[in-house]
């Protein structure tokens, strides 16, 4: 059965279910049956969600099934300075995340038995990488928890253990380098083979990901995703983008005149990225402007994938972009250049009136 055809039967399927029992959805959808049907449906935006949240507070009406039936709840980070929405997950839909880690982000990096993957993250209610601790059980590695651990901890952890692959946020990988100088550790010099990050843009950063390479001796992955959405993307050995995971979303393109298309099959399409997750039904999101800023191609990836590609990962967010002399610019646009200073470690971007500021703070 061709792609589409799959995506549509779990579509109709999916929004039946919603028609019958999701408050949130009932009053948005319509019986669907072809792609006519889904290219009516409204989008969804996080305002509407988070709106939802606080009127029918603690989870809105957003939930399919009754509570007793989900078995996880994790929550959005909230630094966009917006209350964190809670996301609640059946046994059903976190078993789909903890698959297409396992299948699609975890495969692309390599990571299988025999391997020992150390995750440098704090295992708190942000999603995070539970789901990608869960993905690596099921692809047989072993799984070392780094929560609650100070830096040097996690540093003198990996090399006694020999994990073989760090999951990590970019910064927090830079930081682990670092600080892996200042005690005298030879992260090159380690089992560390891959290393797969999330959370931030920074992995699919040029410099950015020169600079984690080049620390650890090991390759780079660049993982994407939501918490409210799902695991939407990881790259390849291309090396220049990120690929989405079409088998289990459909993902389409809002362009600046606010028209939503399909991604073309040849050439490259440029917008807000906009996701239909199709194995997450207890809480489900259809046609989700994620607010990502993307150019999509379809045109075949040395890598083999089926899937199509975001160039350059992530190129940042829609409400992100600040203008300096008439020229638009992104904040993972600025990292590149500054990532490329090898004396400079941290750095806040302060964009003001009339001028653009790097304060950084230079390695000692």
């Amino acid at each position: 059965m061709a792609l589409q055809d799959t995506q549509l039967e779990r579509l109709r399927a999916g929004v039946d279910l919603l028609l019958r029992s999701n408050r949130f959805y009932q009053q948005r959808l319509e019986p669907l049956r072809t792609w006519e049907d889904f290219r009516r449906l409204p989008l969804t935006t996080k305002g509407e969600i988070t709106a939802d949240q606080q009127a029918r507070p603690p989870f809105g009406t957003n939930l399919s099934l009754p509570l007793d039936q989900y078995t996880r709840m994790h929550q959005t980070s909230g630094t966009s300075g917006t209350r964190p929405l809670r996301w609640l997950d059946t046994r059903d839909s976190w078993d789909w995340w903890v698959r297409i880690w396992a299948d699609h982000v975890y495969r692309a990096a390599g990571v299988a038995a025999g391997d020992r993957v150390f995750f440098a993250f704090s295992f708190g209610p942000f999603i995070g990488f539970w789901s990608a601790f869960g993905g690596a059980e099921r692809a047989g590695a072993t799984v070392i928890p780094g929560g609650a651990m100070t830096t040097e901890q996690r540093l003198r952890t990996m090399i006694e253990l020999k994990a073989t692959v760090l999951c990590s946020t970019p910064t927090y990988a830079i930081r682990l380098a670092e600080s892996a100088n200042a005690f005298g550790i030879d992260l090159a010099a380690s089992d560390i083979r891959a290393t797969i990050h999330a959370g931030e843009p920074g992995a699919s950063v040029p410099a950015t990901r020169d600079l984690i390479e080049r620390s650890f001796g090991a390759t780079a992955f660049d993982h994407t995703g939501m918490t409210e959405l799902g695991p939407t993307g990881v790259s390849c050995a291309a090396r220049d983008g990120v690929h989405l995971i079409e088998s289990e979303f459909i993902f389409e393109i809002r362009d600046e005149r606010g028209q939503v298309l399909s991604i073309p099959n040849a050439g490259t399409i440029s917008g807000e990225l906009v996701a239909t997750n199709l194995g997450r039904w207890g809480s489900p999101l259809i046609r989700y402007r994620t607010g990502d800023r993307v150019e999509v191609t379809r045109d075949p990836c040395s890598c083999g994938s089926p899937f199509p590609k975001m160039l350059g990962g992530i190129r940042g967010r829609v409400d992100d972009m600040f203008t300096v002399r008439g020229v638009n610019l992104y904040p993972s646009q600025v990292e590149d250049l500054v990532r490329r200073q090898p004396a400079i470690a941290e750095f806040c971007i302060e964009v003001r009136q009339w001028r653009l500021t790097v304060r950084s703070r230079v390695l000692s």
